[in-house]
């Protein structure tokens, strides 16, 4: 009988600490259960600050856990061993992200000749300001109480040293009642910052590789040149396929952490998008050097050789968004997905390998963008279009709030119609993001 307590004690913990110590309290990403039921593995999930994951022994499946149960789960059994760096990371305290400052509450605006409802519990605008510290917040978290319900706001990014303007509705019997807490995702923004940080840096190892490249053309002896490129062709590998898995990461905190309850019903992530291409005009693609491979492959044909191809690739006034190179010979044809982006006017070197039996047959050609790309650049545009909107929507309710030579109907009204479009542009942006950051993941798993 003591055992079975014992377990049931156990079961009920391990469940209780895959959730956080209220509702809202550093609910930075969706359940870990949704993530898997998005196609994602048990240890691709990503826990809400504060909280380690586990591997359950009974199925496989990931959890997220209070560090303090951690030893005495994997003791009793319950989870797999973590590594010790893992649950001590997670003990470390989030730093404040940003501050939040109440403007306005008024009551929504109601047409004259309404009918009052009793008990009297009226909807009310509430006006709050968010300001940045020290960084960007990332898709910013606020609970709104009052004496008659709890709501939970996310908000769009606040850019470092900036402040965001923007209102909600929330039910209340006395206005007084009402209050606004920003949560702190510090956590979550530090793993996303360091993330985009590592995305930078490997970008600057391609460059400087490849600026290796162009100097190997130029100046290396013949005899020696083939030794060079294979050596620093086998680096930029290594680097664009970390690169890709690190863009991969990066998109699904993002993801998670823009999805929320209306937006959780999305289908799972698909891994290994297709990549056929969508023509581009204006372009031009160019190999700049075939050196035979430092390492031939054992499978290859009889009489051919593995070749490194160095090429440029240049745009005119067309952004590539995910551009997709076709690399041919007389034996092959291998289809390479590039660098995120090539800006309009700009060229972008990269590189190749590929078998032939002459490696004058081998030629390279841009054969298009990825099928999504004129999606990602919808979305983007689309995203950018919505902030535009939330910043004259920001002013209408900065004025509104603040002025005092308009009447006390005409600022309700203001505050009232402000409080409607802001929290319909807020899910038209986060819905918007979703799916943007749903594809880019696509693209990179």
């Amino acid at each position: 009988m003591m055992k079975y307590y014992s377990i049931m004690f156990l079961m009920v913990t391990l469940l209780a600490s895959s959730v956080t110590a209220s509702n809202f309290a550093f609910a930075d990403v969706i359940a870990p259960k949704d993530q898997m039921d998005l196609n994602f593995a048990p240890e691709e999930v990503i826990c809400k600050e504060k909280f380690v994951k586990i591997i359950r022994t009974s199925n496989g499946d990931a959890a997220c856990v209070s560090p303090n149960v951690v030893d005495l789960l994997v003791k009793r059994g319950f989870a797999l061993p973590l590594d010790a760096d893992t649950t001590e990371s997670k003990e470390l305290q989030s730093k404040p992200i940003g501050t939040l400052t109440h403007m306005a509450t008024t009551k929504q605006y109601k047409n004259p000749g309404s009918v009052e409802t009793f008990p009297k519990i009226d909807t009310h605008n509430y006006v709050f300001k968010i300001c940045a510290i020290d960084e960007k917040i990332r898709s910013p978290e606020v609970i709104i109480t009052s004496d008659s319900e709890t709501k939970s706001v996310k908000l769009r990014d606040v850019e470092l040293t900036s402040c965001y303007t923007t209102a909600t509705k929330v039910r209340a019997s006395d206005s007084n009642s009402i209050s606004a807490k920003l949560l702190n995702h510090g956590g979550i923004s530090e793993s996303i910052t360091e993330l985009e940080n590592k995305i930078s840096s490997l970008k600057s190892d391609i460059v400087i590789q490849r600026e290796k490249l162009s100097a190997i053309n130029e100046e290396t002896p013949a005899n020696d040149r083939a030794k060079k490129v294979s050596a620093i062709h086998n680096k930029i590998s290594d680097i664009r396929h970390e690169l890709k898995n690190t863009r991969s990461e990066l998109q699904k905190y993002l993801l998670f952490l823009n999805l929320n309850s209306a937006t959780n019903n999305i289908p799972p992530v698909v891994k290994g998008k297709s990549i056929t291409g969508i023509d581009v005009d204006g372009v031009l693609s160019e190999i700049i050097s075939v050196n035979v491979a430092l390492i031939q492959p054992d499978d290859r044909l009889e009489n051919s050789m593995a070749y490194n191809v160095v090429f440029e690739i240049c745009t005119d006034n067309t952004t590539l968004r995910i551009p997709v190179v076709e690399l041919s010979s007389d034996i092959a044809t291998k289809v390479v997905k590039m660098a995120e982006k090539i800006a309009h006017n700009t060229c972008q070197v990269s590189t190749g390998k590929i078998n032939a039996l002459s490696p004058n047959s081998i030629a390279i050609k841009l054969v298009g963008q990825t099928q999504s790309s004129e999606t990602i650049i919808e979305l983007e545009k689309r995203i950018e279009s919505i902030k535009d909107e939330m910043m004259v929507v920001q002013a209408q309710l900065n004025s509104a709030s603040t002025s005092s030579s308009i009447s006390k109907e005409e600022r309700q009204l203001a505050i009232s119609e402000g409080t409607d479009k802001s929290i319909e542009l807020r899910k038209e942006l986060n819905s918007v993001k979703v799916e943007l950051h749903k594809i880019l993941l696509e693209v990179y798993r």
